[in-house]
């Protein structure tokens, strides 16, 4: 081969190894696998729930029969409720029933010459009596403690842990010769009668304001005419605490 030709193979062969080579080195590079951004959702906040407010009357360890009202007192002797026995008697029930943590069992009752007839809410030893006395008279004679729109009794103590009792402190169960001496003054023909006070109210019979006295009954057997059989009652335990209850100078 001569040497034209021969620089010409060479360099067509040159030309072409170099071709190859740029054609590897240059060519296109394969994009990269992207991969989609995740969405992050945003965790939510939680918000707390407050807790309910305590109701007071879940405090209540005392009921306080007085001669105008009905305390509700808690362990402090704070005053929680109160509720005269002029008032409306379904603000007392529904708050016994919170305190007691039930509905009373109801009893009605249809009265008798002495007495209008009735609605007896009971929670064990405790009652309330809602009286059904003609509420067109009570307005046109203005009369009113003679008419309590509610009483409460109570037969023990104590009950479901709340402590029932009176201003001086006498309870159903008290022993009447344990009692201080010069307690028993008054009289209510349903028992002794104590924490008394006076109230100035308006009598339509007697013409005009009166000072009449109202206080605490406390019944035993031989006020309620004497024990059923087989009871001794010697002693003269108190049985039951009632109010209000008007002093009497005589009983029919």
């Amino acid at each position: 081969m001569n040497r034209p030709a021969l620089v010409r193979w060479v360099l067509a062969a040159v030309a072409l190894s170099m071709t190859a080579a740029m054609t590897g080195c240059i060519g296109p590079s394969p994009m990269p696998t992207v991969s989609p951004t995740a969405t992050v959702e945003p965790t939510p906040t939680s918000t707390p729930t407050p807790a309910p407010a305590a109701d007071p009357l879940d405090g209540v360890v005392a009921l306080v029969a007085t001669a105008e009202t009905l305390d509700l007192r808690d362990r402090d002797g704070a005053l929680v409720e109160q509720f005269h026995y002029l008032d409306q008697p379904a603000g007392v029930i529904d708050a016994l029933s919170i305190v007691f943590g039930a509905a009373p069992v109801d009893e009605e009752s249809p009265g008798s010459n002495h007495t209008p007839p009735s609605t007896s809410h009971v929670w064990g030893d405790v009652e309330i009596e809602e009286r059904h006395y003609d509420e067109a008279r009570r307005e046109a004679e203005s009369i009113g403690m003679s008419w309590p729109r509610f009483s409460v009794y109570f037969d023990a103590p104590t009950y479901d842990d709340v402590e029932l009792t009176t201003p001086s402190g006498y309870q159903a169960g008290d022993i009447l010769a344990d009692l201080a001496p010069g307690f028993d003054t008054d009289w209510t023909c349903v028992g002794q009668g104590v924490d008394v006070v006076t109230i100035d109210e308006y009598v339509e019979w007697q013409g005009g304001n009166v000072e009449r006295e109202y206080g605490v009954a406390l019944a035993n057997w031989d006020s309620m005419g004497g024990p059923p059989d087989g009871v001794d009652d010697d002693d003269g335990t108190v049985i039951w605490i009632g109010a209000p209850y008007v002093v009497a100078e005589g009983c029919a």
